[in-house]
Parts: C-alpha cells; structure tokens; sequence
C-alpha cells in the first residue's frame, strides 16, 4: 500500500512574483526556507504530491462554486500573478481513488477532468515542484464564498485522504502539501455588500468571467495594477504564532472548533485559507510537526508561514534499521 511520508504547510502571496524585492531579508528567508522544503521532498523521495489549496475569484465563482474540488484528468494553471501557466502532470489513478473513497466516506467531492487552478496551486509549485517532477493530485477548498466548510469538516477530509492514500494499491511515496494564509485581509468585498463601489466586483463574483467587458490579459493587468498598489497591509502576528503553537503541540481540537466568525476576526477574510491547512493536519496526524519559519511580512500583506510534517525520528530509526537488517 502506498504510505504518506512527508508533508508541508506553506503560506503564499501573489506579491512575491510582482514584489519581491518589498520583502526585504524576511522575504528572502521565506523563499529560502521553501527551496529548503522543495529539496527535502525530493530527498525522502516523494513520488506523488497531493496539492490543497484554493481559488480566488479566478476560476470558481457564485454561479458554481463548488466546497470540496479535486482534478482527476488534465490540470492548467491559470498563469495569473506572473506565475507559469503550468501544464500540471496529474497522478489520475491516486485521483480517482480519492475521489471514490471519498463518495464511500460522506466526502462528495465535485470533480473536473479539465481543472484550472490558479496561484493558490500554482505559486505551491513554484516553489515545492517548478520542475513539475512529482505528479499532482490537485484538491480545491472554498475559502473565499461564505458559507465555507466548517473546519471540523475540513478535519474530516484530510481523514478520508489518508484513509484514501494508506489503502491505495501502490508501493509509491506520498507527500501533501497546503498553500495558503496565514493572516491578511484581502480587498474583496462581501456578496451582499450595497456600497456602490463593490458592485462591479459583485457582479463578476456572482457571475464568473463571461461578464469582463475588456479582454482577460487587460482584466488581470488591471488586477495587478490595483493590488500591488498596496505598500502594506495588516497581519496579526498574535494570532499567527498561536495558530502554528496549537499546531505544534498536536493540538487540533482546538483549531477545529474555530468559527467562521472567529477566523474572520483574527485572521482577516484571506485567513480562511487555514481551511487548507487544517485539512492537511487530518491527513498527516501521525507525523511530527516542526514549524521551520514564520514572519509577517505586511508588504506582501500576508503573514508568512511554513510547517513541515515529518516521520518521528524513532520511526525513521526503526526504518532504517529494518533495511539494514534485510540487506
């Protein structure tokens, strides 16, 4: 059966592609620490990576905004953001045996043999698999379309992923990556916001991109443009370092009892995207957390984070041993 041997939880930020240099040395320690994860996957040897992360308004909208997404044929990356437009190798078989036990398991996924993702994905792999050598299973959280999934169900999803993985009839290295928050507070009004000056956005939240009135290449420069003239936005680094704590102590009943309200509050509307993280930890319970980086860094209006999950270092000795035994 297939074992799951690694995972990392990694914050992402469009402004690095357009802005990297406002991340001053922080920055530059964040993208460090995620080359160092990128080699490390490929040391112990991944053979597939399990992709969580979501969208933002790119490809998913209020007119079919599906909870739980995952990709089980062709996978493209949007290409927004500055990012490749990634031609995403995915690993089918793994994909439609999620898929299956999760129907088996109260976990109905939507599935797409054509998925698009955008930089939620694709800024996962910029930095874990640019060379896309470990196929992907691509899953999608909605952390962006109240009303979302409960963290506690998020919980139960990483469970049915590993339940899923653990009973896969192949001999292959699975690792599972999230990509997203952690705290910020994103400028993306509420649906059923009446200020005169969200309406247009509304309306393309409601409808999806068939409204744009300019081609899509002018819409996302625009987008862009807007954005990055953000010099800085807030984070709460309080909350940041008492999530990865929690985390660090194996403590995830506590997490898994935070409100929709509660996350809103202390981690801004962009802070939904812990759905993604939380879901990982269903999957990786039996593996050791070690928070190897954490900064705020509001120029990228993003507070930034990494975890990595891996096997207990009397477990690894007790592997190591048993090979050795066998040679």
């Amino acid at each position: 059966m297939a074992e799951i041997i690694a995972g990392v939880a990694i914050s992402h930020s469009p402004l690095i592609m357009t802005s990297e240099e406002r991340g001053g040395e922080k920055g530059q320690r964040f993208i460090q620490k995620s080359k160092e994860m990128k080699e490390w996957l490929e040391e112990v040897g991944a053979d597939v990576l399990v992709l969580i992360s979501d969208d933002h308004f790119n490809h998913y909208f209020y007119n079919h905004m599906p909870t739980f997404a995952i990709g089980i044929g062709e996978c493209e990356g949007l290409g927004d953001w500055l990012l490749p437009k990634y031609k995403v190798p995915v690993q089918q078989d793994l994909a439609k045996h999620i898929l299956n036990t999760g129907l088996e398991n109260n976990i109905d996924f939507s599935f797409t043999m054509s998925m698009k993702v955008d930089h939620g994905h694709t800024q996962g792999i910029y930095f874990l698999n640019p060379d896309l050598k470990i196929p992907v299973v691509p899953i999608a959280i909605n952390t962006v379309a109240p009303p979302l999934p409960t963290m506690e169900r998020c919980f139960q999803l990483g469970n049915v992923l590993r339940k899923a993985i653990q009973s896969w009839d192949s001999d292959k290295k699975v690792a599972i990556a999230a990509s997203g928050g952690l705290s910020h507070w994103v400028p993306v009004p509420k649906v059923d916001s009446q200020k005169p000056e969200d309406q247009e956005m509304i309306h393309l939240m409601k409808n999806g991109l068939s409204v744009i009135t300019v081609p899509r290449e002018e819409f996302y420069k625009g987008r862009i443009e807007r954005v990055t003239k953000i010099e800085s936005g807030p984070v709460n680094e309080k909350s940041d370092r008492e999530f990865l704590q929690l985390i660090a102590n194996g403590d995830y009943e506590t997490i898994k009892n935070w409100s929709y309200e509660e996350i809103e509050e202390n981690f801004g509307n962009g802070g939904q995207e812990i759905r993604n993280w939380i879901a990982l930890l269903g999957a990786v319970q039996n593996l050791e957390a070690d928070v190897v980086y954490y900064e705020p860094i509001p120029e990228w209006v993003t507070g930034m984070g990494i975890v990595q999950f891996k096997q207990p270092i009397n477990q690894d000795m007790q592997k190591k041993a048993s090979e050795i035994e066998i040679s």
